[in-house]
């Protein structure tokens, strides 16, 4: 008996942990970038695609080696499972033999079958019944039959005792789930940050584009305010070397847009002439309230390295019986019943049989070594268990922090965003109407502020949605959260 592992993969579902942002809604995200908007640096055939989100978790679930490798292993794994589950499921073994006898007085052909039948009982016991018929062709038929039954009844007697290896192979089987889940829930969350740094990219090169583009309408109106007498020619050259500035800036961008795709493409495992356009983010962004005694719960029962600890632990304890019984004497009940039957002399011989053997051995020091080492185990595996336990406890604050601390980043941007935009639009306006007392310089430094502010409500954003993915992992709800589930049938 054994368990397969399947995936499916569904659209994305609202998680509680999951926020409406609408009342914040970015400027630069709020729709993907066009072809004009984003001009990279174009690689020779590549193809444009745009991607979601959804598209990019499905996409490295589907191609992503670390998790090919994991289900190859799985294999292996569900093997395992069964050949300690067979164990007390008959064992029945035939043969057959077919010989010729070549003799001076006469030529002889010989057929022997004969079957093998062993079961081992759940409280220890071993049944074995063998049977073989010999027909020598020359009218000679004989018949052996025995039926033997071995019982222990101190070292190994009881179904807990015989069912431990059964036991630590489902632990075993429940590890290696969980390492199953805990390398799709890092996968995931990879991709995640990937995609969001694409995102990020993108929107960089959208913002120093436009910082462009004002930087070389400004430049217009200084032209026409040099000609008009308005304003003196040397501050043409600051309305120049503004504009080679963001040219740089958009240069910049591009190569670290460049740089996002390459990275979310070796994620994803795909080939490299695809040129991704991430088109979608989540609607928003709101603070949210966060329970900490719940999420620390919610931590304890579903982290996946968290769980692994716990099994580990049920092992040692298993494996510290196994020793302690190894230590025991051995005392058997042994039973047989044979009978014989020789058709040429028409005799039948029985032979029963009933003993009870006990042994024990000593000097042998591997015996008390096995016990001490698997009592150093169990120490281990609950320290172990308690460092899990304080890590993750450590863990879920930070991430708890994270999501808060940066969920207060965005209102903060936002607000500090828009006080530049209207800041710039007033001193653009002064600068366009002649105001005197109006310098250009200053009109540069608020359109750098711009830039700088938008760029922080960006990262911003961005910060908050890499903090709540990563508030998931540690919780352990990732693959709830896209609805991905892993099927365990018997």
């Amino acid at each position: 008996m054994f368990c397969t592992v399947s995936l499916i993969f569904i659209q994305p579902v609202q998680s509680h942990l999951t926020t409406n942002l609408s009342k914040y809604k970015l400027v630069q995200i709020d729709s993907p970038p066009t072809e004009q908007e984003i001009e990279t640096i174009e690689q020779p055939k590549e193809q444009r695609v745009n991607l979601t989100i959804a598209d990019a978790v499905n996409l490295a679930l589907q191609n992503n080696r670390t998790i090919k490798n994991s289900y190859l292993q799985r294999i292996i794994d569900r093997q395992q499972l069964a050949v300690a589950e067979d164990v007390f499921v008959p064992n029945f073994t035939p043969e057959l033999f077919l010989g010729f006898n070549q003799r001076l007085e006469r030529d002889t052909q010989e057929l022997s079958l004969s079957g093998n039948l062993e079961v081992k009982t759940p409280i220890g016991g071993t049944l074995e019944i063998t049977s073989e018929s010999l027909d020598e062709g020359i009218g000679i038929n004989n018949l052996d039959f025995r039926v033997t039954f071995d019982q222990p009844l101190l070292r190994g007697f009881g179904t807990e005792i015989n069912r431990v290896p059964i036991e630590v192979a489902r632990l075993e089987e429940g590890i290696n789930i969980f390492a199953l889940k805990s390398t799709l829930i890092a996968t995931i969350t990879d991709t995640i940050e990937a995609y969001l740094s694409l995102l990020q990219a993108q929107e960089r090169v959208k913002i120093q584009q436009l910082a462009l583009k004002n930087a070389k309408r400004q430049l217009e109106i200084i032209q026409v305010l040099i000609d008009a007498g308005r304003r003196a020619p040397i501050e043409l050259v600051q309305s120049k070397t503004d504009v080679a500035n963001r040219e740089v800036s958009v240069l910049q961008a591009q190569n670290r847009l460049a740089q996002a795709r390459l990275d979310i493409i070796d994620i994803l495992d795909i080939e490299q002439n695809l040129q991704f356009v991430a088109t979608d983010i989540e609607d928003a962004v709101e603070s949210i309230t966060l329970d900490q005694d719940k999420l620390t719960e919610l931590a304890f029962a579903n982290n996946p390295e968290y769980l692994q600890s716990l099994k580990q632990l049920q092992i040692a304890k298993f494996n510290l019986s196994l020793a302690e019984n190894e230590k025991r004497w051995d005392l058997d009940l042994q039973v047989s019943y044979g009978l014989t039957t020789r058709r040429d002399i028409n005799n039948d011989q029985t032979d029963v049989r009933a003993g009870v053997r006990m042994s024990r051995e000593f000097g042998n020091l591997s015996l008390e070594q096995s016990v001490e080492r698997s009592q150093v185990n169990l120490e281990r595996a609950n320290n172990s268990l308690d460092e899990a336990r304080e890590s993750l406890k450590i863990e879920l604050n930070n991430r708890i922090r994270d999501v808060k601390f940066n969920s207060q980043q965005i209102e903060l941007a936002l607000d500090a965003r828009k006080l530049s935009e209207q800041q710039l639009e007033n001193e653009q306006e002064k600068l366009r109407l002649g105001v005197r007392g109006v310098r250009l310089i200053d009109v540069l430094r608020f359109e750098n502020d711009l830039v700088q502010a938008k760029n922080r409500e960006l990262n911003a954003m961005i910060n908050y949605l890499n903090a709540l993915t990563r508030l998931e992992q540690t919780l352990g709800i990732t693959l709830d959260r896209w609805n991905i589930k892993i099927n365990e049938t018997s």
